[in-house]
């Protein structure tokens, strides 16, 4: 196979800017604006979310075998992105729809939806972005190393520009057509260049993701749910990894569904968050490249201690000494980002080095599946960090068009950094006492499989 072209890299490349810019409004501005817009209390806010994430967690363990068995005339991935493309762009919208005047139940239904429509969506077609870079690529290693590290850059810089432009658009919009309709604007904005790129996607990959017959492939295996659960519980190593991972993630996203009400209520000022953020993403940038030379010198195991630990200690430093300043808050962010790429550079190798020891200890190739719940931590994080936040917020005092007080201020630096803090040290220790994958382990396993499957293959050969 011919390699992809410059112009066939960046199209896929820029559906992956693409979805950072037109999910970034609902995925940065949802709580506050259920809060201070639609006048949801906290705890309900935390009880909404909790169940529409509760239901995408599921339907994120079910989606693989979906799209595995899926036989559409499109082409097996890029006919997800076609059909989903326009749910993903309305789901955005319908989330900001303004529902202040509806009671507390039709209200729900509305958030949930909108929700649903967004997130549930992601699930199919992360899958299929996935899928459509192999069969872009093929067996082409460079290839896929070229759309993987394009798209990441890309990536990176859609989170600079969302951080930089998406309050100070929203703040503008606000005089002409109220604050309500400002962020209903936004997210109209933003998600026609989801549109966009999703269609550019589709278009480039045409030649290469095409319709699959029902006999073409009734040999393959598919990851089922019961194979997901089984790897978990059959697997030490990746229950000891998908735990460490969602107490990281429940920490995060606690964080990450609270921050806007620092900027507003701590720091009395909103538009602070679109400065910290684009400060804290382009820092980011600078991270990405420092922080795996620590991760390397220190291996996968203690790269992911000892940056779960940074990770702490600067949510700890936040709790003392970001109540009143905007920069210290920015340093200490950019800290936690360097203490996170000490192994978050090392992505799915976590789980392929847990592949190859559950193949290695039990020879049944269950490697797929490793990968395969990968997305987990992050789902679970997303639903229990969330409503953690919002009943935390009603925890430290909070009521939606309240005026700061002392003791609110005070709770509330508990709550967004030195509570997140014990599920990062929790995280560490984790990792430190029950993961027992060293790097030369690894290695040995890898090499023993192939040895394996090398002789599979002759003696299916013979």
């Amino acid at each position: 196979m011919a390699s992809l072209t410059k112009g066939q890299v960046n199209s896929y490349a820029f559906y992956g800017f693409s979805v950072s810019v037109g999910i970034a409004i609902p995925m940065s501005y949802l709580t506050i604006f259920m809060t201070e817009n639609l006048y949801y209390s906290a705890a309900l806010m935390g009880t909404t979310l909790l169940i529409a994430r509760i239901f995408d967690f599921l339907i994120g363990l079910i989606s693989g075998g979906v799209v595995e068995k899926s036989r559409f005339k499109w082409g097996k991935f890029r006919s997800w992105i076609l059909i989903l493309r326009f749910v993903v762009f309305l789901g955005c919208i319908i989330q900001f729809i303004d529902t202040s005047a509806l009671s507390t139940i039709p209200k729900m239904i509305i958030t949930i939806i909108g929700y649903a429509m967004l997130h549930w969506s992601m699930n199919f077609l992360q899958i299929a972005q996935f899928g459509t870079l192999s069969a872009m690529a093929g067996t082409n290693m460079e290839d896929r190393a070229k759309l993987s590290i394009r798209t990441s850059q890309f990536m990176a810089a859609a989170m600079i520009i969302t951080s930089a432009i998406a309050l100070p658009l929203i703040q503008f919009l606000t005089p002409i057509v109220g604050n309500n309709s400002s962020y209903l604007i936004a997210s109209i904005l933003f998600g026609l260049v989801y549109l966009i790129g999703a269609t550019v996607l589709t278009r480039a990959s045409a030649p290469y993701d095409l319709p699959q017959s029902k006999e073409s492939d009734i040999n393959s295996p598919t990851v089922t749910v019961k194979d997901m659960i089984n790897s978990v519980f059959t697997n030490n190593q990746l229950l000891v990894y998908i735990s460490s991972s969602i107490l990281f993630y429940v920490g995060m996203m606690l964080v990450q569904g609270i921050m806007a009400y620092y900027f507003m209520f701590v720091l009395g000022n909103l538009i602070l968050m679109s400065v910290a953020m684009t400060s804290t993403t382009v820092f980011g940038l600078v991270a990405s490249i420092i922080g795996p030379k620590f991760g390397l010198k220190l291996g996968k195991k203690n790269a992911m201690v000892v940056g779960l630990l940074v990770y702490a200690v600067g949510s700890i430093a936040i709790t003392f000494f970001a109540r009143t300043s905007l920069i210290v808050f920015i340093v200490l962010s950019c800290f936690n980002a360097l203490g996170m790429y000490f192994y978050m550079g090392f992505g799915a190798n976590y789980v392929l080095d847990i592949g190859e020891y559950g193949f290695y200890k039990t020879g049944k190739d269950n490697r797929a599946v490793a990968i395969g719940v990968m997305n987990i931590p992050m789902k679970v994080g997303l639903a229990l960090g969330g409503a953690l936040g919002g009943y935390g917020l009603a925890f430290v005092g909070y009521t939606p068009g309240m005026a700061p007080n002392p003791d609110f201020i005070s709770k509330f630096m508990w709550l967004i950094g030195a509570f997140p803090a014990v599920f990062y040290i929790s995280a560490a220790l984790i990792m430190l006492f029950g993961y027992k994958i060293t790097d030369e382990d690894a290695a040995k396993y890898a090499r023993v499989n192939a040895e394996r499957m090398s002789k599979q293959v002759v003696t299916d050969e013979a």
